[in-house]
């Protein structure tokens, strides 16, 4: 015999709810509630999951749109003045050249780039990631070939960062007239900066 109990909503001895049902919604628990799954259950989920682990956001990708030149023998913000896409409109700024974390948003991000360079042979050069005008990331390269004198910079790495922090890449090249490269496509084929929050802790 099949028994089948009918309720909207299922309460404690207390008379806080367990279970409810309200239109097409069911919910389990309370706030302030913990639901333990016990060893050896298996949750099987063939629908859609959402507000499970990261969601990965803020996150930007920005790029330069074209030849740009700048001093060789210093460490210098890379000119990154096209917005390919964000999360938070206005997060990124393409005169400042920098990603600033949204109110609320602190914690650890993933950020990295990658600049083409068009310069002298055999020069050494240095990426970094900044953040509020302090060296966070580096990576050292040096250029050796002799036949041509365009290098890749890059550097990547995790930041812990606070809401209001600014994350900004650069670059140091000893010789000769650098230029950063860049062109028309917005999501920086040859020159780009970009990254993307990891945790909230």
């Amino acid at each position: 015999m099949t028994s089948i109990l009918k309720a909207d909503t299922i309460q404690d001895t207390d008379g806080n709810n367990i279970i409810n049902e309200s239109g097409n919604t069911i919910t389990i628990g309370a706030s302030g509630d913990t639901i333990s799954i016990p060893s050896g259950a298996t949750i099987a989920n063939s629908g859609t999951a959402t507000g499970f682990g990261e969601s990965n956001t803020p996150y930007f990708k920005a790029s330069n749109n074209g030849a740009w030149s700048f001093s060789s023998s210093s460490t210098t913000k890379m000119r990154m003045n096209t917005v390919a896409f964000e999360s938070n409109a206005g997060s990124f700024s393409t005169t400042n050249y920098n990603f600033t974390v949204p109110s609320g948003e602190g914690g650890k991000y993933y950020v990295n780039y990658s600049l083409y360079l068009n310069s002298s042979t055999n020069a050494h050069a240095m990426g970094f990631i900044f953040v509020n005008n302090a060296e966070r990331v580096w990576n050292n390269q040096t250029n050796q070939d002799d036949y041509s004198a365009n290098v890749f910079v890059t550097a990547a790495g995790i930041v812990n960062v606070s809401a209001g922090d600014t994350i900004d890449c650069r670059c140091f090249y000893n010789a000769g007239s650098p230029e950063l490269q860049g062109n028309t496509y917005t999501d920086g084929r040859y020159s780009f900066f970009e990254g993307f929050k990891i945790s909230s802790s």
